[in-house]
């Protein structure tokens, strides 16, 4: 696949955060390399920044981060601006105006739905989109009423309608273990109870689906399949957006929906779209959730491998030189990303997988061992 013409000069936020290291890497397999600039509040994360160049800058919460971003984005002659988290994402959408370079967002109403699961649940399921059944939790009254409605799942799905990283998230079997946690949430970490959801649960395969459009096009998409999470062992959902074990793969049913849930949001797409999916007892595919205008925390490097490298394909269309991938609906080639905490992410191919391993033959060493 081609390369962008035009010599990126990229800004990447939460520079330091495993995101942006993932982010960061896959950008420097381009070619030419890069020269990436990377900015952070805390200086502490940012010691960790692989740019070339970093900004110890004001929160991405605080209006003073505009002006900081602006005038580094001068200074810097940056022409690529990626947001690793939702909190930059919605920041750089509400000020798009002020930014010398193009954003490739989408529109600001479809970032804003995205960012509340509940609303864009509600607009999904008016459209005909497979989503599960889901209820705002106005007050801990609703719990019993939600509860009956759903009355026909042995479990039930209770998270927080915001934030990321399956915040408040678990399953469970009872109104008053929903309570509890409910409560729990509201007294230890101040989260409102109105900001929960309770949904039916969704048991089978994980996948997430990112995707990148240009003025309604679609140049690429990559169905992903979550196989294994961090600490899913000490969450209590078992269940985590971040995988330390993901693979691609050609999921058409989820592809499918992904696309028709892209196209009912915004009829003419620009952009990234990160769709998550699971599916229910019979297999079949149901959006969870979409984020928005940045690629997945955790698979950047698993889209940057094999011949269509997706963030390439990104970053030629913010430079306005769209490149379409040679397969737009993805690879059917399987490829794993394998990851750990202070672990370089390596991806490779399922040939590949027991590559420089070798066999310990049990059978022989016991022998041995009774002679």
């Amino acid at each position: 696949m081609s390369q962008p013409k035009q010599h990126i000069r990229a800004l990447i936020t939460g520079a330091g955060s495993g995101a942006s290291g993932n982010l960061i890497r896959a950008l420097q397999g381009l070619s030419p390399k890069p020269y990436i600039v990377g900015v952070n509040h805390d200086r502490f994360v940012l010691k960790l920044s692989l740019a070339e160049c970093n900004y110890l800058s004001p929160d991405s919460v605080s209006s003073a981060f505009v002006n900081a971003a602006v005038e580094i984005i001068k200074r810097e002659r940056i022409n690529l601006i990626a947001p690793t988290d939702d909190q930059a994402v919605k920041v750089l959408s509400d000020n798009r105006v002020r930014f010398p370079v193009r954003l490739l967002l989408p529109c600001r109403r479809t970032i804003d739905m995205c960012q509340d699961k509940y609303a864009l649940n509600v607009f999904l399921r008016r459209h005909g989109i497979p989503a599960p059944e889901t209820y705002s939790v106005n007050s801990l009254r609703d719990i019993d009423r939600i509860f009956f409605r759903l009355s026909h799942a042995s479990v039930i799905w209770c998270r927080s309608r915001y934030g990321s990283r399956a915040l408040g998230a678990i399953p469970v079997s009872s109104v008053e273990q929903a309570r509890t946690w409910i409560t729990q949430w509201r007294d230890l970490q101040q989260i409102n109870v109105s900001d929960f959801t309770l949904s039916e649960y969704l048991p089978g395969r994980h996948f997430i689906v990112p995707s990148v459009w240009c003025n309604g096009s679609l140049l690429h998409a990559q169905a992903t399949e979550v196989l294994d999470y961090f600490a899913a062992g000490n969450n209590p959902s078992g269940i985590f957006s971040l995988s330390c074990l993901a693979k691609t793969v050609a999921a058409v049913e989820a592809l499918e929906i992904t696309l028709n849930a892209v196209r009912a949001i915004e009829p003419h797409p620009s952009g990234v779209f990160s769709v998550e999916l699971k599916e229910s007892s019979n297999g079949k595919p149901a959006v969870t959730e979409i984020n928005a205008g940045r690629f997945p925390a955790g698979i950047s490097a698993l889209l940057a491998a094999g011949k269509d490298n997706m963030i390439a394909i990104f970053a030629s269309a913010v430079l306005g030189q769209p490149i379409k991938a040679t397969k737009p609906h993805g690879s059917a080639l399987e490829y794993y990303l394998i990851r750990d905490i202070d672990a370089i992410p390596k991806v490779f191919a399922r040939k590949d997988i027991l590559n420089g391993m070798r066999r310990v033959d049990t059978t022989r060493s016991s022998m041995d061992s009774v002679k």
